[in-house]
């Protein structure tokens, strides 16, 4: 039995499309026994066609799109992405939208996430991790929808209606470079985050900037804000840099890595080394030694990038956002 149509809803009210359509957009252009014969009418026929109808009649979908640039090995093991879906989930809270979750990477997965919106099935988009170089929102740059980056925006062009929500990178790293300083230190290295992120490209220029004419770039390596890639960033500073007394990594995770990387050199954390993460997840507060850290608002981010969205899809027109940082003190720095 095929579901009911506007049409089907017209004819059991006795009432024109145009009405019905009225009616399920809640317009106050219908008079009151017209808007009871259709809202009889819909129940008689099955509740469940409201949210159809209303496609039908107003061309929505009641879905935003989540779109993700990664691996999903990443996906599902980096805490940050857990918490920006939690908090986005949040803002959605009481509506009746519903979250389409869309994932690039590779060419195939870009060019389907590309068609996927260039198909009219959702009605706005949040980015959770934008990139220097997005396939993404390069293939959807004269797409109508609007847009929500929680991140710095990157620099290619973007659809017109597009909007972030981002933390400070620049002021966290800033933030973190002058406590190690503070504590004595003078050769500062840093773990940078995935190369390819805009978020990450951030915190390295901010660092970069910091150190001015003392820069050494053969203090700076780039990891992929996990574990592992911590761990091996740490070890190939200290080959190049045996001097180097403190590291700046751009997530909490790469800060673990790097943690069991100087555990296993013989470097004392934080007698010989000090070492300072950035997102305070909980991680940071268990390790060993319990790690410094730069802390943001994660959550508090994603579900900012719902309440953006959501006024952007109704008309109004909404500002960028952008969140500060707090160092969080402990014992590793």
């Amino acid at each position: 039995m095929s579901r009911p149509t506007i049409s089907d809803i017209a004819r059991l009210s006795g009432v024109s499309k145009g009405t019905v359509s009225r009616v399920l957009n809640d317009s106050p252009r219908v008079s009151a026994e017209a808007r009871a014969a259709v809202m009889e009418a819909i129940q008689r026929a099955d509740y469940q066609i409201n949210a159809h109808a209303r496609s039908l009649s107003t061309g929505r979908n009641n879905a935003i799109a989540l779109l993700v640039v990664a691996a999903q090995h990443q996906l599902f093991s980096d805490p940050t992405f857990v918490e920006l879906i939690e908090g986005v989930r949040d803002g959605l809270s009481g509506t009746e939208l519903s979250l389409v979750m869309l994932m690039g990477g590779s060419e195939a997965e870009d060019r389907r996430t590309v068609s996927y919106i260039g198909a009219g099935h959702v009605d706005g988009l949040i980015h959770l991790n934008p990139l220097l170089d997005d396939p993404i929102t390069k293939g959807i740059t004269n797409s109508p929808l609007p847009l929500v980056l929680c991140g710095p925006r990157p620099p290619h062009p973007l659809p017109r209606l597009s909007w972030t929500v981002a933390v400070d990178d620049a002021g966290g790293t800033i933030q973190a470079l002058n406590h190690l300083a503070a504590k004595g230190a003078e050769h500062i290295a840093m773990i940078g985050g995935d190369p390819r992120a805009v978020g990450a490209r951030a915190r390295v220029d901010a660092y970069r900037s910091w150190q001015g004419e003392r820069f050494d770039a053969a203090l700076v390596e780039h990891g992929d804000f996990g574990y592992e890639s911590g761990r091996v960033s740490l070890d190939k500073l200290l080959d190049r840099c045996p001097q180097m007394d403190a590291v700046f990594c751009a997530s909490d995770r790469m800060a673990m890595g790097a943690l069991e990387a100087a555990r296993r050199r013989g470097r004392r954390v934080p007698g010989d080394l000090l070492v300072v993460g950035f997102d305070d997840q909980q991680v940071a507060a268990t390790a060993d030694p319990p790690l410094t850290t730069v802390s943001q608002p994660i959550r508090e981010i994603g579900q900012e990038a719902a309440a953006v969205l959501m006024a952007a899809m109704t008309g109004q027109t909404p500002s960028d956002r952008l969140f500060s940082t707090r160092l969080i003190v402990r014992e590793s720095a």
